[in-house]
């Protein structure tokens, strides 16, 4: 049987993953900018993914099942929008993304299940490639972001 286990960037380190709607109450009480890691039990790099809560906009999940995967991203739907969501990755850079790849819990929580039980994508849903997917940069960096900010206060 596959152990995966999750961290969070907030401090919640290498603890044993619970069901796929138990990970998703844990990021939405988290801290805005949290996120959950997804790994292997034995330290193994992949299949891996990563969770994160947008408030009003739904949640992120990008899966990778293998070291070959580019990551891909659940969608609710195969056709995406024009980039309207900002999304800010890393505190590094603040970009726009289609709202389809924010998706509802009930959806996140059917994919997070079939990931920890397989370690693989369900193939009945939808996954977008991470490089497949139009996307506007807001800022980048500490300086684009200041400038950004400073914009925003005029």
């Amino acid at each position: 049987m596959t152990t995966f286990r999750y961290s969070t960037l907030g401090g919640g380190e290498n603890a044993q993953v619970p069901s796929g709607a138990e990970l998703i109450e844990i990021v939405r009480r988290g801290p805005v900018w949290d996120e959950i890691t997804i790994t292997l039990e034995d330290d193994a790099q992949f299949p891996r993914a990563g969770l994160s809560c947008h408030e009003g906009h739904g949640l992120v999940l990008h899966c990778f099942e293998d070291e070959l995967s580019w990551g891909f991203f659940l969608a609710e739907s195969g056709s995406l929008t024009a980039p309207e969501v900002d999304i800010v990755l890393g505190g590094q850079v603040r970009e726009r993304w289609p709202r389809q790849l924010f998706v509802e819990p009930s959806l996140a929580a059917e994919a997070l299940d079939y990931f920890l039980e397989t370690g693989k994508q369900k193939e009945t849903l939808h996954w977008i490639r991470t490089d497949a997917f139009a996307r506007e940069t807001v800022w980048k960096g500490r300086a684009g972001r200041e400038a950004w900010e400073e914009r925003q206060q005029s």
